[in-house]
């Protein structure tokens, strides 16, 4: 996928619930490691299983990247809420920064299966680190289009995602619904340029998420109705419902 980043299907079983677009798992990584680790599902390739995207960033994901293929693994989920599907008029306008994109793969996935109209706009620091392949094939028709962006300009808009989503916004010619899932700066100038157009805008936050059912509170994110657990509120969220400043400094 990427030069740090896998994608793995998982064998669940025919009692699995189905996951919805913008839900997680937590995954039991090591023997030796007490705390599970979050994925975000990233596409259902056959009924009972699901596929992970996983970026190798610590002990723990990088302990499940080099497990043997066939090798067991304890689950918890599907966990959290879901994104709110577009009406079939709309734009779906998906915007990932990073492994981001992770949690918009099934989303896309299911928009495709309803015959949505998709444009995806995928960001990274520089080209190696985008992931746009993942997700569905750019048609020719237009119904599913993919532009990429990074920030030194390697390949693609020569800027932030944010950035490329404002010119996209600027020249669409339909409504939209923003569906974003990346760092949190990422996520707040989303949120800031769809809040000041009207357009509805949903995030997936990405956060260690211990226990997956809000019950230790140690993901909670500032709401402008208090606080709450991503976990168990989220991971999906409104973007006007989030205080950004809040989201920054965490």
């Amino acid at each position: 996928m990427s030069p740090t980043s896998y994608l793995f299907t998982f064998e669940a079983g025919p009692e699995f619930p189905t996951p919805r677009p913008g839900q997680f798992v937590n995954v039991a990584v090591a023997d030796d490691l007490t705390l599970r680790r979050p994925f975000s599902f990233a596409g259902i390739p056959a009924p009972g299983r699901f596929d992970l995207l996983v970026e190798m960033r610590g002990k723990g994901t990088r302990a499940l990247a080099e497990k043997p293929i066939g090798s067991a693994v304890g689950v918890l989920g599907p966990l959290g809420n879901e994104f709110t599907l577009p009406g079939a008029d709309s734009v779906s306008l998906l915007v990932g920064g990073g492994i981001g994109v992770a949690g918009l793969r099934l989303l896309a996935q299911e928009l495709r299966r309803g015959y949505h109209r998709i444009h995806a706009l995928v960001g990274a620091r520089t080209s190696p680190g985008l992931l746009h392949h993942v997700l569905p094939s750019p048609t020719g028709d237009g119904e599913v289009l993919i532009e990429v962006a990074t920030d030194d300009g390697s390949e693609g808009f020569h800027g932030t995602v944010a950035g490329l989503l404002e010119r996209v916004l600027n020249e669409l010619d339909a409504p939209a619904r923003v569906y974003c899932c990346g760092p949190p700066a990422m996520i707040a100038a989303t949120a800031d340029i769809t809040a000041k157009r009207g357009v509805p805008c949903e995030a997936l936050l990405e956060e260690m998420m211990a226990c997956g059912v809000g019950a230790c509170r140690g993901c909670v994110v500032a709401t402008r109705s208090g606080y709450k657990s991503v976990c168990s509120d989220g991971p999906v969220f409104d973007t006007n419902e989030l205080v950004l400043e809040e989201l920054v400094r965490a």
